[in-house]
């Protein structure tokens, strides 16, 4: 019989504890910084990455990524692993969520899209990603509140805010004025992209692994 297969997940704002599903042989990890991946790919035999640092630390490179491949199974989704999985693909790092979808599809590009300001304890995101705001303004145009014109200067006005100041206040400022109260509940009720990916890609992998495939 065969031992049963270890998780590693690497998190932080993306999946915050209350996500974090409690399975056996499941170890979640802070965010990645450089050398986490292929550590964890030489320790565990399925590593999701979700989160990994910015500004404070190196991040985890694609020649890391790439590396890490060789010895474990690997999955991205939500953040800099959505990054890394798009980025790693042709590989074998499975890209998981809308997020890693529209790197992959090059809709977006660049670790600034998913870069927030965190709490240096508990990891806790403090500001908006830019790909939150993404899709806000899509879920808005689909409803009908903005036009094509003003979802995309919206976009572009709110991701002129630096990433480690940019706060919901200032996206629903961003906003047209006809379309702020609308944006502002969206927001508050939906806006969160990174965990609805990172919740996503957790149930994904643990189902693909057989591990608590009712999660």
């Amino acid at each position: 019989m065969h031992p049963p297969q270890r998780l590693a997940v690497f998190c932080g704002p993306s999946l915050p504890a209350s996500d974090r599903l409690a399975i056996p042989h499941v170890t979640y990890l802070p965010p990645a910084s450089r050398g986490d991946v292929e550590r964890a790919a030489n320790e565990y035999d399925v590593v999701l990455l979700i989160d990994g640092v910015f500004h404070h630390d190196l991040a985890p490179s694609p020649k890391e990524c790439y590396a890490a491949l060789a010895h474990a199974r690997m999955y991205g989704a939500s953040s800099m692993g959505a990054l890394r999985a798009a980025e790693c693909a042709p590989f074998g790092f499975t890209p998981l969520g809308a997020i890693a979808g529209w790197y992959a599809g090059e809709v977006i590009d660049g670790d600034d899209e998913v870069a927030v300001l965190t709490h240096p304890r508990t990891h806790a995101a403090l500001t908006v990603p830019v790909v939150n705001v993404r899709y806000v303004a899509r879920l808005a145009h689909r409803r009908g509140i903005v036009d094509a014109a003003e979802r995309e200067a919206f976009v572009r006005r709110a991701r002129e805010v630096f990433y480690m100041e940019r706060t919901w206040e200032d996206v629903v400022d961003a906003a047209p004025a006809h379309a702020r109260e609308d944006v502002a509940r969206i927001a508050a009720r939906e806006g969160d992209l990174k965990r609805h990916d990172a919740r996503f890609a957790l149930r994904s992998v643990l189902r693909a692994h057989g591990m608590g495939a009712k999660a």
